[in-house]
């Protein structure tokens, strides 16, 4: 099987898609290099994957109950990003319109913390 169809998002049984959509992800953290990718928000995992123009796969996935923030970043109007963080590693996000993924992310972040009883 190849590596884009491994990397394919898939739900997983019993779980529901909130959301989905185009996205950057910013490497290295800041706003300059950013892998254009998709986006995929359940109610129990944040996944996102992309294809970078050396041909190989960029992705990664964060369970809804690691993420320790869920909030805004960078310049207002001009570099505004979402900025997730898990187990002390910090995702930069670029999406726009941001505010809609920002509250559905931090909701379902909630959601996960109180089905778990935290």
């Amino acid at each position: 099987m190849s590596k884009r169809k491994q990397l394919r998002f898939r739900l997983e049984k019993d779980e529901t898609l909130i959301k989905k959509g185009p996205m950057d992800y910013s490497i290295e953290g800041g706003y300059g290099h950013a892998a254009m990718g998709d986006a995929y928000l359940t109610d129990r995992r944040f996944y996102f994957s992309a294809e970078l123009k050396t041909g190989d796969f960029l992705y990664f996935e964060l369970p809804l109950i690691e993420i320790n923030a869920v909030q805004k970043t960078g310049i207002p109007i001009l570099t505004r990003s979402i900025l997730l963080i898990a187990d002390g590693k910090r995702y930069r996000l670029n999406v726009f319109p941001m505010r809609g993924w920002l509250k559905k992310i931090d909701a379902a972040v909630q959601a996960a913390r109180a089905h778990r009883g935290e």
